[in-house]
This record gives structure tokens, sequence and C-alpha cells, in this order.
């Protein structure tokens, strides 16, 4: 029907006139007009279907329901098949044909060399692999392949690996599908004239968005128009498939090669299309949208309007999800740093909570680039803190290689070396993460000499600060300590005194691990001068934090609780959470150590919901750990048994089975020392299955012991015989001696209580030998004690 070329488009009276020549109607019995031809056309269609003659009508490249309604047969017996571009609106069955898969495409392009060349053409049977990336490269679409097929049967010579690379750039891929007068450009050119001017600048804006597929509220931002209008255009495009439908409603995707198409037109028409604004009215819905989300995800934070609620704030973030990511890069690329850093920033929360580690650090990587770009330095050290904490969520050294990886790829740098040595740099300090220090120190020390090669002493310093961190690490303070003075000479080369600062805090904490308390202090007091100095007050609190630290072991109790508590208050108002919670933590355990217990419980519990503002649910559930524990010491076993529940939630949302398992045995524990010992029973039980499931039976022991204790105090001796006596097995199996003795001496004492006396003095016997062995003198009297109590029984007239 030639239904899209204009100078050949068949009309449905002049079909009709072709058809029904061929059913055998005289030329001068054919009619003029369209309706008296249709009439005509479907008698007789019926009239060979009464004869038992079933006709299959095949109007092919048919552009509108117009060119083809009046072929429609009338009977029920005659068929008729329709090939179009578009959805036609005829009442009809639609069959939507799919690009081809990988095999089949294989197979057509081995068709079109065999067609040419013969049988002895087999290149492809040779190169599958090179023949699997053209049918990708070519979207398995059937005109491009047939191209690439015709263009390798010209040249028998050509291996397929040369066309894969030629395809390969993106940029010219569609000027190389072309083979005299057919090409894919060609072919998309047919649909594209047909648009509406709506119609085609939202086509050609599509492919700005940098993901896979785009939502009709991200389309609707792009062409600065209303949802509904942007709904409407899509769906057109959808009808002349230019654009398809994705997996859920509301979502929407281009074809790979269609992609390219648009973008190329998109990159002629930038004047009139103002490509920069429309994706910066996206940037702003991706920021917007992603903040609003995470407000939802944030506790202490109003949640935004633009979400129905959680859920629906997660199903967003979850589908935009590559889009977001991707739109951090695009937006260093095209200049917009500090909006990508605030993009992925509001990002963080989300990608942590729910484990998409490797799209963490690769956005905030990125972001610490970006950051130092734009000279923003809060951006900057916050893009820090998440890569570090990205790093440490990290499975594998492998998801720390992707993370890396897809950092690289949507932020390049422009020198080659400079990019190996950044990356050298942030790899190796993925390996040390992951305990591989031998490799990190041989990645940080290639970086550093790179940076040295490329004489840039402020970075070359940097690689040696974090290979000193490295060192420390691996166990060698001393080579540690010498790559910080290197650092600390380059640093101040390049005049980088927030750097200074940071090494010497670095310095400092390497000295304490040397048991060199005054070399640390002084370390950090001229670190501490650099940032009140500089009004860092981030890094001004952690100083004082690590100055606190070793006040504590100098015994300068006052002073050691003033710099926590200096750290606290900065922390609180430059809103650093992170630093605020960790601040607490030292406090508590220092308060904890000198009998300020009440103090101490009250700083567990502002340091968790310090970790909870940022998202932290492990370090939050640690804290509240550390809240019930204080106030077991207190006597305070309600309290107690309240925080080690919040931290067996906290725990157990992050999937920590071991942490859940160890919140459930002290809350077992508080609840016996309650007199609560039905519960304590329950929980205690709990806390076995759950610690078994994490980590076997060895993790378990510690809560098993506990169980045998509550139901021995229940007067449940019998049962509490079997719990010890497995307790006792399963530190044996461990080689952990001692937690055995304890265990022999709870089910001798429990088997004395019912008579099993010769049972109970072997326990027993075997428990003070340990003791005595191990320097426990108390337990091994406790033992004696029972021990002697039995003889007397037994020499007893």
């Amino acid at each position: 029907m030639q239904g899209y070329d204009e100078t050949r488009h068949v009309t449905a009276e002049q079909s009709l006139s072709s058809l029904l020549r061929a059913l055998a109607i005289p030329p001068e019995h054919i009619p003029y007009g369209l309706e008296e031809r249709s009439r005509l056309f479907r008698t007789t269609l019926a009239a060979y279907a009464k004869r038992g003659c079933r006709i299959l009508l095949v109007v092919d490249n048919a552009s509108s329901a117009d060119q083809v309604q009046p072929l429609l047969p009338s009977d029920a017996v005659n068929s008729i098949l329709i090939t179009s571009r578009d959805n036609l609106d005829l009442s009809a069955r639609r069959h939507s044909l799919e690009i081809l898969s990988t095999t089949a495409s294989i197979s057509l392009l081995q068709n079109v060399l065999t067609h040419t060349n013969g049988v002895e053409d087999v290149r492809v049977k040779e190169d599958l692999g090179s023949a699997e990336e053209i049918a990708d490269l070519c979207g398995n679409l059937p005109i491009a392949l047939q191209i690439c097929g015709a263009l390798l049967a010209d040249f028998p010579s050509r291996s397929l690996a040369s066309m894969k690379q030629a395809l390969s750039q993106a940029h010219t891929r569609l000027g190389i599908l072309e083979r005299g007068t057919r090409s894919v450009t060609a072919a998309f050119d047919i649909s594209y004239r047909r648009l509406t001017k709506d119609q085609a600048r939202l086509f050609r804006l599509i492919p700005i968005n940098p993901g896979a597929d785009i939502s009709s509220s991200a389309a609707a931002q792009l062409a600065g128009i209303e949802e509904s209008a942007a709904d409407r255009l899509l769906e057109d495009l959808a009808r002349m498939h230019l654009v398809e439908p994705g997996d859920t409603w509301g979502r929407w995707r281009l074809h790979n090669l269609i992609r390219l198409y648009a973008d190329s037109l998109s990159r002629e028409c930038h004047v009139d299309d103002r490509r920069d604004l429309a994706f910066g009215r996206l940037l702003d819905y991706y920021v917007h949208g992603a903040h609003a989300a995470s407000s939802h995800l944030t506790p202490n934070l109003t949640p935004s309007r633009w979400f129905m609620g959680q859920r629906d704030a997660l199903r967003w973030l979850d589908s935009e999800r590559s889009n977001l990511i991707l739109a951090v890069g695009l937006a260093i690329k095209t200049g917009e740093y500090e909006a990508s850093c605030v993009l992925a920033n509001e990002l963080a929360t989300y990608l942590q909570q729910f484990h998409h580690a490797d799209d963490f650090l690769a956005v905030s990587y990125a972001a610490t680039k970006a950051a130092n770009m734009s000279g923003n330095k809060t951006l900057e050290d916050q893009a820090i803190s998440n890569t570090k904490k990205a790093l440490t969520q990290l499975k594998s050294l492998e998801d720390a290689i992707k993370g890396f990886t897809t950092a690289s790829s949507i932020f390049s740098e422009s020198n080659d070396l400079q990019y190996e040595a950044s990356t050298l740099s942030s790899v190796g300090h993925a390996m040390s993460l992951t305990g591989n220090f031998e490799e990190a120190i041989t990645h940080l020390t290639t970086s550093a000499e790179l940076y040295r090669k490329l004489r840039q002493p402020g970075l070359e310093g940097l690689a040696l600060a974090s290979l000193g961190e490295v060192l420390a690490s691996a166990g060698k303070p001393g080579k540690a300590v010498d790559a910080y003075c290197d650092s600390l000479e380059l640093l101040q080369q390049a005049g980088d005194l927030h750097g200074v600062g940071l090494v010497l805090g670095n310095l400092g904490l390497t000295r304490q691990q040397m048991d060199q308390p005054t070399e640390a202090l002084r370390a950090f007091k001229s670190a501490l001068a650099i940032f009140q100095e500089s009004g860092s007050r981030a890094e001004e609190g952690k100083v004082l934090n690590s100055l606190g630290l070793t006040l504590q072991t100098l015994g300068e109790s006052r002073d050691a609780i003033d710099c926590h508590s200096r750290a606290i208050s900065i922390a609180r108002d430059v809103r650093d959470h992170d630093l605020e919670g960790s601040a607490l933590v030292d406090l508590g355990i220092y308060l904890r150590s000198i009998s300020r217990l009440a103090e101490a419980a009250d700083a567990f519990a502002d340091a968790a919901r310090a970790f909870a503002n940022v998202g932290d649910n492990q370090r939050k559930a640690s804290a509240l750990q550390a809240e019930g524990v204080t106030f077991t010491y207190l006597g305070r076993y309600q309290e107690a048994v309240d925080a080690y529940s919040k931290a067996e939630y906290a725990f157990r949302i992050i999937g920590d089975g071991a942490g859940e398992g160890m919140s459930l045995a002290n809350r077992g524990a508080a609840l016996r020392s309650w007199g609560r010992l039905r519960e304590s029973i329950e929980v205690l039980t709990a806390a076995v299955d759950v610690l078994s499931q994490a980590g076997g039976k060895t993790l378990a022991s510690p809560a098993t012991l506990q169980l045998g204790g509550s139901l021995a105090a229940a007067g449940r001796s019998a049962e509490a015989v079997q719990v010890f006596a497995r307790a006792a097995e399963e530190f044996a199996r461990a080689g952990d001696m001692l937690e055995e003795a304890k265990a022999l001496l709870a089910r001798g004492i429990a088997l004395r209580s019912l008579g099993r006396f010769s049972e109970a003095a072997t326990d027993l016997t075997h428990a003070i030998a340990v003791f005595r062995e191990e320097g426990d003198r108390e337990r091994a009297t406790m033992a004696r004690l029972h021990l002697d109590e039995i003889h007397k029984g037994f020499s007893t007239p």
C-alpha cells in the first residue's frame, strides 16, 4: 500500500481496482466510485466463499484505517492480514511484533551471508560471540541486521569483529547502517515526518533522560508541559511504535537505535529544543523527588506530601533508581556540580538502608569529584563521608571494584594517568576495607608514584595519607607514621592546610595505637589548632573526640569528658549526626567505666537517636545494646528490656541475625534478673534459634548457657541439666575451655539439686581444674564449695 510514501501512496480505490481484476471481474464491470467498488469487492468475496473458496487478503504497509477499511471482507469466511507501523483504528485482532530474539537475529545475519555468498561463508558460525554483539548493537532490529549482513557480504574478507568494532561507537552507528538506498535512518524518517510539532519535540527530548526508561512525569518536565499532555503525546508516539510502553504503566522506553536517531535530531534542533533548559528541568525534578522520598525514610523529618507514604516513596525510588544514579553523572558532565552532589546526598539514605552498596559507592565517589570541582568544602566532606559508609557496607572487593567502575563510567577523567592514579587510590582503599592490606598498600603506593610523576604534591600527599591509614590497619604503625610524615611535608608544600589537619589527626590515632599518648596528644592539638583557625567545625569536633580518648588513657577524666562534650556540641551545631553519635558512644563507654552509669545510659540513648537521623541502623542498634547493658548494671531492668527490644528490631531490619540474637539473649538475661522467668525462657529460646541460624551452634553457645540459667532459676532443673550439657559440648567443640567450665559448673549445681551427686562431682571437679589453670579463683572457690557439700553429704552417717 506504500502507506508512508507520499509519492507512491496507494489509495483504497486504486487497490480495489487491482483486487477486482485479480478476482476475474472484467475492467468494464468495475465501477468508478469507492463505495461501489467496495460493495462489489465484498459481494465477490462472499460468492467465492459460497463455492468453498476461502481467500486470505494481505494488505502490507498501510498507514491509516481509511486506506484499508473499504477492503475488509463482510463475510465470516474470508480473512485479511494488515501490516502497519501504527496501531490502526480498526475492529480487528491486533498482533504486535516484538524485536527478534538473539538467536533469531544471528540466524538472520547468517541467512543474508548464505543467500549472497553461499554456504561457504561461515563467518557467523566461526565467531558467534561477535555475531551476538552485532545483534545487540543492532537492537535485534531486522532492517539493521539485514543492512549489516549486506555490508559484510560485500566484503567476504571482513571479519565480524571489525563490524562489531565499527558499530560500537554510538555516535556513528546509524551512519554505518546504510547501504545503497536502504538505511535505518531513512526507515525512521518515514515515521518521524508524520509527527505533529509537539509530538516531534517530545520525541527529540526523551534521549536527554539518562536512563533506559522514563516516566510520564519526568517526560512532562523535559518538555515543560502538564503531565496529562505528556501522557497523550507519549501514547501517540507509542501507537506509531516510536516509543514503547514500559513494564509498568506510566513508564516509556526507546529502542536503542531509535534513541540514537532521536538524539541526533535533538542535537540538530538544539537551539529550538533548548536541551540545556530541558535537562535543568529534569534534574530539578529528580533532585526534588529524591528529597521528598528521602523525607519518608529519615526519622524526625516531616514527610513530604509529594508521596502518599513510605511505600509510595520507595516505589518511586526503585523505579527511578537507574535514572537517578545516571543523573548524578550527567549533572557533572554538564557542569552542574553542586546539583550532582545534592542529588547524591539525597539518595544516600535510600541506597544505604536498602543495601544498594555499589550504587551508593558510585554516586558518593562521583560526588566527591564534583564537590572538589565546585570548591564546596561542605559538600566534599559530606560526599567523602558517604563514600566511606558505602565502602564499609560492601560485602566483597568485587562489589567495591564494581562501584568504582560505575563511578568512573559516570565521571570520566580527561587525563588517563590522572584517572589511573585516582582509581588505584580508590580501589586500594576498598581493598583495605576487605582486609586485603598487602594489595591495598601496593595500589596506594603506585597511586602516590603516579601523582609524583604528574608533579601534583597535594594529591601525592593525600595518597600517602591513605597509605598511612592502611598501614596502620595492617598492624604496621611504624611505617604508617613514616607515610604520614611524608604526606605532611607534601601537603604543606601544596598549601593544603585542611589536608595537613586531617593527616595530623590520623597521625594522632596511630600514635595512640602505638601506646604513645604524649605524641598523640601533640598531634591532636596541632590538628585542632588548624581546624579552629580555618573554621572547619566538623573536623574540629572529630579531633576533640579523639583528643578525649587520649586524655582518657592519660587519666585526665575531667578534660576527657570536656573534649567529648565539646565534640558533641559542635556536631549538633553543624548537624553532623554521624560525629554526634560516635562522640556520644565514646563518652558513654568512658562514663560507664568510671561508674557514672546513669549519665552513660543517657549518652547511649542520645547516640541511638543521632545514628537514626542518618539512617545508620547498624550503629543505632549497637548504641541501644550498650544502653541496655548499662541499665542492667544499674538494676533498671524494665528500661534495659526496652532498650534491648529496640536494638533487636533495629538489627532485624538490617538483616543482622547475630546482633538480633545477642539482643534477644541480653533481654532474656535482664528478664531473669527482673524475676520474669517464664518470659526469660521464651526469649532465650528464641535467641538460641536466631543465633544458630546466623552463625551455628558456636555463636549460640552463650545464649544456650543463659537459657540453662533461667530454667534452673525457674526450678526446671532437669531441663536445665540438658541445656547446660549442650552448652558445654558446644564450648568444648569450639575449644573454649573457660566457657565450657562455666557450663559444667552450672550443670554440676543443677545435678546436685536433683540428687545426682556422682555426676555433679565429676562436672565440678573438671570445672575446678580449668578455673585454676585460667586463674579464675572466684569460680574455682564456688565450685569447690559445692563439691565439698557433696562430699559432706556422702560422709554423713
